[in-house]
């Protein structure tokens, strides 16, 4: 063999070599930052087990009494429910989570487990999804996108939200699917609406209208930023299709659900509104201190002697809102925080460059930009023009802890934040560059373990789950529990083993106090008062009319064997309206034809970058 040709093999060899090592780096990165913040999730949320949040007494009995429905009658729709509130709609509920994930890992683990199991496949998701829009949309190298992904998923919001037991809120990361569908172009227009539709399926019946809104926040603020890094991406021509299938599709798919929860809130509308009694400055003040958060303000409290619990009460003041910590901390990274000062010094100490194409459409973006800001922001805090305009619409005038929507900021300030660190590696050597990225990524990674620092008495630990854990086990081994008496004072976690239904001690924030005012009185549901048996006929919350029932009414002696079947967890023959039994089949088709259509496609053409990993061969 010649000496040129056999150079020229072995430079091949080499480069293919250092080709591997490339992409299997970036993939032990991505594997690294995923386990890492995965195993910080899941300790922190146990750090006092069996005492967990709060509201995983919500959750986790409802996750319970979805199962029970399974096991008595298969895969059907849970329509009512004899466990809680005396007898009552289980799907028309909003928090109800019948079809998510949370619920189908119950099949296998108790729900606590389940939960967690959730939480680590989002943050698989959204990791995965945020890199894919920082590197492959927003053309960002695969450093900038793995350090974007990393403070996206790993944020206060999220952290909170698991800490507490609000499972209906851990969707949170899969905001970033819609936002990512709406750009990418290497996919067809119906398949980025499938995304868009299987998020908004996935938030709805995982109970997280919520974080519905804060992905419609988040990206009312990421479409002219977006517009700003790459002007080629806001291209109505492609935009407004993806739109039109995203809309079409999520309304076939969440027709049946939004449907049944509606005509449910007629009965218990849930008018609430927030008033947080607190000037500008101070909510303004407090906005940005919700996103400094736990992260950043925890150990420069510690280093200088401080009391942690300074940053829970000056946030609590300056925010003026009357509910628990985790309702305000939407910590961000310090490392993000380092990029987006470095950011602001580039843009006020250096010249900027300027293009002057396009000046009008700028201008118009640039105003977009400011009063989409302006209207999160008044939303945050629940005053101004805007709020005040909007609150009274429907499902937005039953919102409250308005606080919480500060979070939509995480996404839009992940991209700028990046943005910045792209630009700084501009031209700095590959010692440089790795240096500052292991520097930054260390930094955010351990920076989660400042949770730590908050006492656990103001973190809402004070639910025993245990109570939860073994009634799945008996569950599980086929107990069913059927409901023989009512108990109005028992918690919900505890109605299953007694056999019983309660009313006073159930915990849904949808049923007031002086609005659910159900006829039942404690002792068997077997007792007769004139001619009714002491169970709620739950067809008078929702389809009254086609059940000739009332709200509250009882059911009749005439339909004994409609009692037995309820109180066994069977549904009995109650009518629902035409309407909603054509919703319940286009949703059950529509996810059908979609699941096909997406297998036919992946057989016929492979999805590039959401199919497989790809890395690039020339970036840094």
């Amino acid at each position: 063999m010649k000496p040129l040709v056999l150079k020229s093999r072995i430079l091949q060899i080499g480069k293919s070599f250092f080709q591997v090592i490339y992409r299997n780096l970036y993939i032990a990165l991505i594997a690294l930052n995923i386990l890492i913040i995965i195993i910080f999730v899941v300790q922190f949320t146990s750090a006092k087990y069996p005492v967990v949040g709060g509201d995983y007494r919500l959750f986790g009995p409802r996750l319970l009494d979805s199962l029970l429905h399974y096991k008595v009658n298969g895969f059907s729709i849970e329509w009512y429910t004899p466990s809680f509130g005396g007898g009552l709609p289980a799907y028309p509920n909003p928090l109800q989570m019948q079809f998510s994930f949370q619920q189908l890992f119950t099949f296998f683990v108790n729900p606590y487990i389940a939960i967690l199991a959730t939480s680590a496949v989002y943050i698989i998701v959204g990791f995965w999804v945020t890199f894919l829009l920082l590197r492959d949309v927003l053309e960002l190298k695969p450093l900038s996108a793995i350090l974007g992904a990393g403070f996206f998923v790993a944020n206060g919001f999220f952290i909170e939200r698991m800490v507490v037991g609000h499972a209906d809120k851990i969707t949170f990361p899969l905001i970033v699917v819609p936002i990512f569908a709406l750009f990418y172009r290497k996919i067809p227009a119906w398949l980025a609406g499938v995304l868009i539709a299987i998020t908004g399926a996935i938030l709805l019946n995982s109970g997280g209208v919520y974080i519905g809104f804060m992905c419609f926040f988040t990206a009312i603020v990421t479409l002219p930023i977006a517009y700003f890094l790459k002007p080629a991406l806001v291209d109505l021509k492609k935009i407004i299709p993806v739109v039109v299938w995203g809309g079409i599709l999520t309304l076939l798919l969440c027709g049946s659900k939004l449907y049944a929860i509606t005509t449910y809130m007629e009965t218990f509308p849930r008018d609430v509104h927030d008033h947080y009694f607190v000037t500008w400055y101070a909510s303004i003040t407090g906005a940005v201190f919700q996103l400094i958060g736990v992260m950043t303000t925890l150990p420069f409290l510690k280093l200088i002697g401080k009391s942690s619990l300074v940053l829970v009460v000056r946030l609590t003041k300056w925010t003026g809102t009357p509910y628990g910590f985790w309702e305000i901390d939407s910590s961000i990274s310090p490392a993000m925080i380092i990029l987006l000062l470095y950011g602001i010094w580039t843009v006020l100490f250096h010249k900027p460059n300027i293009e002057r194409s396009n000046l009008i459409k700028k201008a118009i973006a640039g105003i977009c930009l400011i009063l989409s800001i302006i209207f999160v922001v008044q939303f945050s805090t629940a005053r101004g023009f805007m709020f005040e305009a909007v609150k009274g619409w429907p499902l937005i005038k039953s919102i409250r802890t308005n606080s919480r929507f500060i979070a939509a900021f995480v996404l839009p300030l992940v991209i700028l934040g990046v943005k910045g660190f792209d630009h700084w590696i501009m031209g700095k050597s590959g010692f440089k560059t790795i240096s500052a990225f292991l520097f930054l990524n260390v930094l955010s990674l351990v920076a989660l373990w400042a949770y730590y620092l908050l006492p656990f008495k103001v973190q809402g630990r004070n639910f025993d789950i245990r109570s939860v854990v073994n009634t799945y086990a008996k569950i599980q081994a086929g107990e069913t529990f059927p409901v023989e008496k009512i108990i109005p004072a028992m918690n919900d976690y505890e109605v299953f083993e007694a056999q019983a239904s309660n009313v006073t001690h159930h915990y849904d924030p949808l049923l007031g106090p002086t609005s659910f005012l159900p006829l039942v009185h404690e002792g068997s549901v077997f007792d007769i008062t004139n001619g009714f048996y002491n169970m709620t006929d739950p067809t008078g919350y929702v389809f009254p009319k086609e059940n000739n029932s009332k709200l509250f009414s009882l059911i009749p002696v005439s339909d004994n064997k409609k009692l037995i079947e309820f109180l066994s967890r069977h549904q009995p023959d109650w009518k629902l309206p035409l309407i909603q039994i054509m919703l319940d089949w286009a949703a059950g088709l529509t996810f059908i034809l979609v699941l096909l259509a997406v297998i036919l496609y992946s057989i016929r053409k492979r999805i590039p970058g959401l199919m497989v990993l790809r890395l690039p061969h020339r970036r840094t």
